[in-house]
C-alpha cells in the first residue's frame, strides 16, 4: 500500500460539487443552435443563454433579465443581439442592454457574456477569468480537419474527475474488461498547466500467443494514449498502428455533483466518395469501442463513493492525476451566490417618471 494523502477531507478541488476548474466546458451540439434562435443550458450550477446571431456568432450570457428576472433564452434573435420577450428589453452580443421600447435612452444595465467556440461540433463556453487556454485537440488530429459523430450524451452518477480517473486506472482493465495486465503501462506526463498526457509504454509481450498477435498491428506497443484537459474532459486514442480510433469524452459537472457528458468521435476527413463511406464505418467502429468500454464501467459510476484510503503502487496513475487537478486554477462561478447583474436605477429622475404615466403606458402597450 502507498501511504495516501488524497481521501476526501484532504481534498480541495478534485471531486468537489462547489468547486469548477477553469477551461472549455461542452454546451450543446452546434447544430441544435440555428442562426437566429436562442437556448437554454446550464452548466456546473449556471444558468446561460445561448443564442446565435444571424451572421452566425454564437453568444452566451447570463440566463436571468437584470430587469424582472425572465430567462432570455425564450426572447428573440434580432440580427446580433437578443430581445427579451418579457418587457422586449435588448441585449447586444457584449451583454449591454441598448433598446427598451418603453424609453428613448436605455438603463444602465449588463448581463455577463461568456466566450464561445465551435470546436469539434460542439458549442464549447470559456469558464474562468483569464485568457482562454487553447481548445481540446486530439494530439494525433491537431491541424487537420475532422469527420465527427456522437454517441448519445450521458449522465453518470459521479463527479467529472472520477469519470476520467476511469480510464486511467489500469487494475480495472484486468478486472472489469479482462485486458491482460502486462500490455499495459501507463505513463503521465504534464504538458502545460492545464494538460495531462498519458500513454502505454508497456513493450508487446512477443513470448505468448496474444503477444504474437497483437505484435502483427503494432510495433511497439498497444496504442493507448490519454490527453487530459482540467480534469473533466479528455481524448483516447486506441487502435493499431494503420488506423486508429479517436474518441473524447467531454464532461461537465452538473447539478448534484453528477457528470453531464458527451461523446464526440472522430476521424481525419476525407473528401473522395471512398474516402467518406470508410470514414463514416470508422466512426461506427468508433462507437463501439467507446460503447464497449462505456457498458462495463457504468454500474461502478452509478454506484461509487470516493474516498482513497488504500492507493496501491498500480494507482500511480490516478495519484498523479488527482495531484494534477489539485493545482488547477478555480474559476469564480458564482457557488453560493447569485449571479452579478447590474442594478436598474428606478428613481424619480430616471428616464421612465421623465416619460410621465401616459407615455410610458402607450410606449410599453406598443411593444
Amino acid at each position: 500500500m502507498v501511504e495516501s494523502k488524497y481521501t476526501n477531507k484532504h481534498l480541495k478541488t478534485f471531486n468537489k460539487s462547489n468547486r469548477v476548474v477553469e477551461g472549455w466546458y461542452w454546451a450543446l451540439q452546434s447544430r441544435k443552435l440555428k442562426p437566429g434562435k436562442a437556448t437554454a443550458v446550464r452548466i456546473s450550477g449556471k444558468d446561460l443563454a445561448l443564442f446565435r446571431t444571424e451572421s452566425g456568432k454564437v453568444v452566451a450570457i447570463d440566463a436571468y433579465c437584470p430587469h424582472r428576472g425572465a430567462h432570455l433564452a425564450g426572447g428573440t434573435v434580432e440580427g446580433e443581439a437578443l430581445r427579451c420577450y418579457y418587457h422586449h428589453w435588448k441585449f447586444n452580443e457584449n451583454g449591454e442592454c441598448v433598446d427598451v421600447p418603453c424609453l428613448k435612452r436605455p438603463p444602465k444595465a449588463q448581463n455577463k457574456t461568456y466566450r464561445t467556440e465551435d470546436h469539434y461540433g460542439l458549442i464549447w463556453v470559456w469558464v474562468g477569468q483569464g485568457e482562454p487556454h487553447p481548445l481540446p485537440v486530439v494530439p494525433d488530429l491537431d491541424g487537420l480537419e475532422v469527420d465527427v459523430a456522437f454517441a448519445k450524451p450521458y449522465v453518470k452518477n459521479c463527479h467529472p474527475n472520477i469519470v476520467m480517473s476511469d480510464a486511467i486506472d489500469v487494475q480495472h482493465f484486468r478486472s472489469v474488461h479482462r485486458i491482460p495486465g502486462d500490455i499495459l503501462d501507463l505513463e503521465g506526463q504534464q504538458v502545460d498547466d492545464h494538460i495531462l498526457h498519458y500513454n502505454n509504454v508497456a513493450g508487446v509481450p512477443g513470448k505468448t500467443m496474444l503477444g504474437r498477435l497483437i505484435s502483427r498491428f503494432y510495433k511497439t506497443q498497444l496504442t493507448y494514449s490519454l490527453c487530459y484537459w482540467h480534469g473533466s474532459s479528455g481524448s483516447v486514442t486506441v487502435g493499431p498502428d494503420f488506423q486508429r480510433y479517436h474518441i473524447i469524452y467531454a464532461n461537465r459537472l452538473g447539478d448534484n455533483g453528477v457528470s453531464e457528458g458527451q461523446v464526440i468521435l472522430l476521424t481525419a476527413l476525407r473528401k473522395t466518395i471512398f474516402g467518406k463511406i470508410y470514414s463514416k464505418l470508422l466512426l461506427l467502429a468508433t462507437r463501439i469501442v467507446s460503447d464497449y468500454f462505456a457498458d462495463g464501467d457504468t454500474p461502478q459510476f452509478n454506484t461509487i463513493d470516493f474516498d482513497f484510503k488504500t492507493p496501491i503502487k498500480d494507482d500511480k496513475t490516478i495519484l498523479q492525476f488527482i495531484s494534477h487537478v489539485e493545482g488547477l486554477p478555480v474559476a469564480d462561478w458564482g457557488f453560493s451566490k447569485p449571479n452579478a447583474i447590474d442594478l436598474v436605477n428606478v428613481t424619480p429622475t430616471s428616464n421612465m417618471e421623465k416619460l410621465g404615466a401616459k407615455g410610458r403606458e402607450a410606449t410599453c402597450e406598443a411593444s
